[in-house]
């Protein structure tokens, strides 16, 4: 797939320019820790009077350079103790949105499934991004590398390193794994309302504590994998009820409509243009899971033409039965829906 690669190293190159242009000269590491304390407290105080620091992050608003290198970190991260499970591919595909994308673009972020791109690669093309967005790809990272409750010596190691390229403190980042590892708690027990509200709460303080800017963790794959309600609750505990933000609480709908299907968040007499932009964002999501799927496939099929790399073959092809699982299960949810 020499015309992938071709395009996935220049857009990430692309964007590594652009952004080294636009990053100014960086504060000295006394006046970085005095910022930090200064952000935790100010995101702190704004938690407590319900007003957020900063705009949550809107992934499909990003170049589509960076949303490439965003989108290969979660596979890179993944890919770290050298297999991808059902659990990581599941989190990963929560994630992904490729509303917006080129097919150039799209062929390329599909293809990370065959070959993910190198996490440094990825992480340095993103480090001097905005702070919400370098935040928000750390606590993505946790997620993935806690997705199946264990992190390989690998994984641990990488998320060391991802922790330096987009400066974040050792403490930063401890305390996003209790974010993260809290609310997988809240989703593994089904708890939701004024546990979830109480719960997003305690950790949110953890966060704001340290200087994790709030607004990175809203649409997190931590947030969207919480129940409905639980979503609702958490949001609130956050300091951000379903339209206090413009438009934001759709987006919360919207996304977890994807996942838990269009009727179960919606009753018979919901909003007709919400309902519309929810089944529209979970077609978008199954067809890129079986794009993805059918790129895999071929790449299975030829691998196993040319009777060589067993070992490989063998990975690829526990990953296309993971994504299959995947869509059948989605496509299940909405046939229910």
């Amino acid at each position: 797939m020499p015309d992938f690669w071709d395009w996935a190293s220049r857009t990430i190159a692309a964007t590594q320019q652009t952004l080294e242009q636009a990053a100014q000269v960086a504060q000295d590491a006394v006046q970085g820790a005095a910022d930090t304390v200064s952000r935790g407290v100010t995101d702190a105080a704004a938690w407590v009077a319900g007003d957020p620091a900063a705009q949550p992050l809107d992934l499909t608003a990003l170049p589509e350079a960076q949303r490439a290198a965003f989108y290969g970190a979660l596979f890179a991260m993944a890919a770290a103790d050298g297999t991808i499970n059902k659990d990581e591919l599941q989190q990963i595909f929560t994630l992904i949105d490729l509303d917006g994308v080129s097919a150039g673009g799209r062929r390329a972020i599909q293809g990370y499934i065959v070959q993910p791109p190198r996490l440094l690669d990825t992480l340095q093309a993103l480090s001097l991004g905005d702070e919400v967005l370098r935040y928000r790809l750390m606590v993505d990272l946790v997620d993935v590398a806690w997705a199946n409750d264990l992190v390989a010596p690998e994984q641990r190691y990488a998320l060391e390193v991802a922790g330096r390229e987009l400066r974040i403190t050792a403490a930063q980042l401890a305390a996003i794994e209790q974010f993260v590892g809290q609310l997988r708690r809240l989703r593994e027990r089904g708890i939701d309302d004024s546990y979830a509200a109480a719960a997003t709460k305690q950790a949110a303080a953890s966060l704001a504590a340290v200087g994790v800017p709030l607004a990175a963790v809203y649409l997190s794959g931590s947030v969207i994998g919480l129940s409905a309600a639980g979503i609702t609750s958490g949001l609130a505990a956050l300091g951000l009820g379903l339209g206090m933000v413009p438009g934001i609480g759709v987006a919360i709908l919207v996304g977890t409509g994807i996942y838990l299907g269009v009727s179960r968040m919606l009753d018979a007499g919901g909003p007709a243009q919400l309902r519309a932009a929810a089944e529209r964002k979970a077609t978008l999501a199954n067809r890129n899971l079986q794009e993805t799927i059918s790129l895999l496939s071929e790449h299975v099929q030829q691998l196993q033409r040319a009777g060589s790399d067993a070992e490989t073959t063998r990975e690829l092809s526990q990953r296309l039965r993971a994504l299959q699982q995947i869509l059948a299960k989605r496509q299940r949810q909405a046939g229910t829906a």
